[in-house]
């Protein structure tokens, strides 16, 4: 009996959700229009980076090899050695991965809600189950008591956003330590912590619990989000697991000359955190001022209440593109209420004409 395309497919396919980068297509279509909503950096690549990258692509011919001397470096960063590093694609490729390394269907999966929203459904595309924790009513700190009960012999990975995302909020060490005595694998994702320079790494964490391992991406602080860099941090045995899962020539020559290049020049880095966190001060005390209630922000993007105001979040980032031409993050309802949205900072003339939309709107 001949069967239909759909049904060749693994049943979990159609039940999965989809990250839906649709917004995308719009500000692309859209370059007048202010990009505010999905945590890239605006600044670009320095000539140095763009220098590095131009130059390893005359040998764009051949097989990259295993980048010992990048990872080198990126291990003494966290005094850890090229055994400890595991290159890949951005991120989302760890977020990838880690599911299929740990998650057999019927398996569970444990992390907060709000969160971000690509990873369940690379769970779900392993037939897992997500169980997701609301995080606390009054503060949006993840709700530690309530993901510690959720824990059942079919919990096989558990997830740590450090700064959360979209609250911007961190955990405190004490209840990051109670996940890890759990002895459950634990992502600790690490995206954002370049905007926090005097916060420490929790990868000393490796050494005394080996199921824990952390993502890091140079999406961000170091604004590589189109050229796609990211890599593991974990025990030799964690990182030979992840190398295995990840497709050979994952990252590219280009990418990794980019990410050494920043690296050797750390000062890039520096200028953007600081155009980052100048901003973000500017935004919550402008917000503050305006009776709503920005949470304040530990990464590239501030999430905010404005449920007092009586709009929907649907109204407000649809008044922000009709007076302002901005792009706004939409937030789901949190606690059932409506009226949440994220910004992330742009350029300066982009900054400003969010300052000027929410004085007129909320004013």
């Amino acid at each position: 009996m001949k069967k239909e395309l759909k049904d060749w497919f693994v049943p979990w396919l159609s039940t999965a959700r989809e990250y839906n980068v649709g917004i995308l297509d719009k500000a692309w279509a859209n370059p007048d229009h202010g990009r505010l909503m999905l945590n890239e950096n605006p600044m670009p690549p320095s000539d140095k980076v763009i220098e590095a990258v131009v130059e390893t692509m005359k040998n764009g011919n051949r097989y990259p090899d295993s980048y010992k001397r990048l990872r080198t470096k990126i291990g003494e960063m966290y005094d850890l050695g090229p055994d400890n590093v595991a290159l890949c694609n951005g991120s989302s490729d760890t977020i990838d991965a880690m599911m299929r390394v740990f998650l057999q269907p019927g398996d569970e999966f444990i992390l907060s809600t709000p969160t971000f929203e690509l990873f369940p459904p690379r769970a779900e595309l392993c037939n897992a189950k997500v169980i997701q924790i609301p995080v606390r009513k009054d503060d949006l700190q993840y709700d530690v008591d309530a993901m510690l009960n959720a824990i059942t012999d079919r919990t096989k990975l558990i997830l740590i956003i450090n700064p959360n995302n979209p609250t911007g909020v961190f955990i405190d060490d004490a209840d990051l330590k109670r996940f890890c005595d759990t002895g459950i694998p634990i992502c600790v994702d690490e995206a954002y912590r370049d905007y926090n320079p005097d916060v420490p790494t929790s990868a000393p964490l490796i050494h005394k619990y080996p199921q824990v391992f952390l993502s890091v991406t140079f999406s961000k602080a170091h604004g590589f989000a189109g050229i796609r860099f990211g890599f593991v941090l974990g025990t030799e045995e964690m990182i030979k697991a992840f190398n295995t899962m990840f497709l050979p020539w994952n990252v590219s020559l280009m990418s990794a000359a980019a990410a050494e290049a920043i690296i050797d020049n750390p000062e890039e880095i520096t200028a953007k955190v600081e155009h980052n966190n100048r901003w973000m001060k500017i935004f919550e005390d402008e917000l503050t001022k305006l009776g709503l209630k920005p949470y304040t922000a530990h990464g590239n993007y501030m999430l905010v209440d404005a449920t007092m105001s009586g709009k929907t979040t649907a109204e407000i980032l649809e008044a922000a593109l009709d007076m302002e031409k901005v792009y706004l993050k939409k937030i789901g309802e949190i606690h059932g209420k409506t009226g949440f949205f994220r910004v992330t900072p742009g350029l300066d003339e982009e900054n400003e004409r969010f300052l000027k939309f929410i004085r007129a709107y909320f004013a």
